[in-house]
């Protein structure tokens, strides 16, 4: 993944997809939205909440661990830091999504991007200015990219559930869909080149210090 002859093209195509995204933000956000006293909105609940970093580290360290100590070191050295890549990767997004400034699409706030600061005051960090892009779907799409590095079955049935999760963040109301899509594509591209980047800077240290995972 992310070759020196694909980077090019995976960014034009996700440039296209976060353009052409904006355009449907009305027709999908319509159509995916959930009612709060349906039965699909509090699967799409929990489904956001298990999708959340902390739950992802907590489940992704225990199984680095277990792998550890059934002696799989090599494999659990590569999928601890592909987590360590799509947590970036979510973290990231959630500092872009603190500049932008976008509304979410249940803000009482005109919809728009107000970047830091609204009607003299600072908006950073604030929820209702926390829109673009997801900070969910950014660390899944992460993962995911990370982890096809390492395992392409794992990986595949991941996706699965981040497709999953991504839905859930527009079902909830919390995301545009232009916010899921954009956050997609940054997360593939960051989890994918930070898990090369860290990879082969671990394996280097290892050799030069004669370190056994």
């Amino acid at each position: 993944m992310f070759q020196k002859k694909s980077w090019l093209l995976f960014a034009v195509f996700g440039i296209a997809a976060i353009v052409a995204a904006f355009a449907l933000d009305g027709v999908v956000d319509d159509f995916l939205r959930l009612n709060a006293k349906t039965p699909a909105y509090q699967f799409a609940a929990y489904l956001s909440k298990i999708g959340d970093w902390p739950t992802l580290l907590a489940v992704g360290l225990g199984l680095v661990l277990l792998l550890h100590l059934r002696g799989r070191r090599e494999i659990s050295r590569m999928l601890l830091t592909a987590l360590v890549a799509g947590m970036l990767a979510g973290f990231s997004a959630t500092i872009i999504r603190s500049c932008t400034g976008r509304t979410r699409p249940s803000s009482s706030t005109p919809q728009g991007f107000y970047g830091l600061r609204h009607e003299g005051h600072w908006i950073v960090g604030k929820y209702e200015f926390g829109a673009f892009p997801s900070g969910h779907t950014a660390t899944v799409a992460g993962l995911t990219a990370a982890v096809w590095l390492v395992r392409r079955r794992w990986a595949a049935a991941f996706a699965v559930f981040a497709v999953a999760v991504a839905w859930s963040r527009i079902a909830l109301n919390c995301h545009h869909f232009s916010d899921v899509v954009a956050a997609a594509v940054w997360g593939i591209f960051i989890g994918a080149w930070l898990f090369r980047l860290l990879d082969s800077r671990l394996k280097t240290f290892q050799q030069h210090r004669n370190i056994e995972w």
